[in-house]
């Protein structure tokens, strides 16, 4: 999963679904095809094939693992903003920073008005 930041209907930072690529779907979906059709043979898997699921399960696993890295240090900062800013609420953030940055504006407005 990617968070997305783009203020998308679940908030901001809602879980969304990674696609997976094609050959990695034909690979996990051979395999179940498999173990469900009991016409088939599930010998016929060779050691080839099944190195190659397992090099494929390792590369998932250590997707997971960073992913689960990456959404714990977002939601760190997302914690650590929320609090900067005084935040009751993540869905809030956005705003919140918006009236942040229209305040400093209002500010450099001002202060290019009293230097004149």
């Amino acid at each position: 999963m990617h968070m997305d930041s783009t203020g998308g209907a679940g908030g901001p930072f809602t879980p969304q679904p990674i696609a997976r690529s094609a050959d990695s779907l034909d690979v996990g979906r051979s395999l179940d095809d498999a173990s469900h059709d009991g016409n088939r043979n599930t010998s016929s898997h060779t050691p080839a094939h099944v190195a190659v699921i397992q090099a494929e399960n390792h590369e998932l696993r250590a997707e997971a693992e960073q992913l689960r890295a990456d959404r714990s240090k977002m939601a760190d900062i997302l914690n650590r903003l929320m609090e900067v800013l005084g935040s009751k609420s993540p869905d809030r953030l956005v705003h919140d920073v918006r009236n942040v940055l229209n305040e400093r504006e209002l500010y450099r407005a001002l202060a290019d008005t009293i230097a004149e």
